[in-house]
């Protein structure tokens, strides 16, 4: 006497038939977070290690997250710079620096006849 035994049809949560893929509550292994471009597999088993990505399961040898937490790790761009952040920047780096040397005068002088040479001729064609 055997059971007839009806086969399962096992569909992964992070089927984007299921669950669409802006969903921040879809889980995704790390190749597939890997792959979303969140960072390298190693880098992401360090957050994980280091505790930033609290919703990490461990099943069997693999690693699989919440995409809300995977976001969280998105730090956003600095502004670019203003013109007068830069020139604040240069001027720290200017009092900061020792006096310059003669030769080292000198060659910053070529330099600077010799690019203006080339912008002359540039400019004069």
């Amino acid at each position: 006497m055997s059971a007839s035994v009806e086969p399962t049809v096992a569909v992964a949560d992070t089927d984007t038939r299921i669950t669409p893929p802006d969903d921040p509550f879809r889980w995704l292994w790390l190749s597939e977070a890997a792959a979303e471009h969140y960072g390298a597999r190693s880098t992401l088993r360090r957050h994980i290690a280091e505790g930033r990505l609290a919703t990490a399961q461990k099943i069997g040898r693999s690693w699989r997250v919440r995409k809300y937490d995977l976001d969280s790790l998105i730090v956003e761009r600095a502004a670019e710079p203003s013109c007068e952040d830069v020139e604040a920047a240069v001027a720290r780096i200017v009092a900061s620096a020792p006096p310059l040397t003669d030769a080292q005068i000198r060659t910053l002088s070529a330099a600077f006849v010799d690019q203006l040479k080339q912008r002359q001729t540039v400019g004069a064609k």
